[in-house]
């Protein structure tokens, strides 16, 4: 007697594992785009953190020490991208031409600011010593929300800047 594996079982194994491939790499797939949407959350209050230790820290630039601090600028119209620049006006503003050398920080290609609170225009900017924080050029605004979204996933993340107590969070 022979035994041997029938044409029915052998393709009933095929489509069990087909089945199982397809789970794995539609998981593999969904956990990429949500590590890109974390990843850019995360380098956006690390480049707010970045602006806010350089005006603690005084950094020059071209020599000089920008009197109104650095900041970070986001434009819904401009919606890849946000600027960190040094605000050397004082008008704790981004103005154009302030941008740092290294300031223009593009997000990742289906990444994209979907939302900010309070203005549809937004600055946040560190100005030393201490630093005070202003935001769209007010120290009376006490929040600035800039929300993310995956275009593909359709996921959100929120990054807030609390201008009271200088925290930087991600929610």
């Amino acid at each position: 007697m022979k035994r041997g594996f029938t044409i029915i079982e052998l393709l009933v194994s095929l489509g069990i594992f087909v089945i199982i491939t397809t789970m794995v790499v539609a998981n593999f797939r969904a956990g990429s785009r949500s590590d890109e949407l974390k990843i850019a959350a995360d380098a956006l209050s690390s480049d707010l953190r970045r602006a806010q230790n350089m005006a603690l820290a005084g950094q020059e630039v071209n020599g000089v020490t920008p009197t109104g601090g650095y900041g970070v600028y986001f434009d819904l119209g401009e919606p890849g991208h946000y600027i960190i620049f040094a605000d050397a006006n004082d008008n704790q503003k981004y103005d154009v031409g302030e941008d740092l050398s290294d300031g223009k920080i593009v997000l990742a290609r289906d990444v994209r600011i979907t939302g900010i609170q309070p203005l549809v225009t937004s600055s946040v900017v560190f100005k030393p010593p201490k630093p005070t924080i202003y935001i769209n050029g007010d120290a009376a605004e006490s929040i600035l929300a800039v929300t993310i979204k995956h275009s593909l996933s359709g996921k959100e993340k929120k990054v807030v800047i609390n201008r009271v107590s200088g925290r930087i969070d991600v929610e």
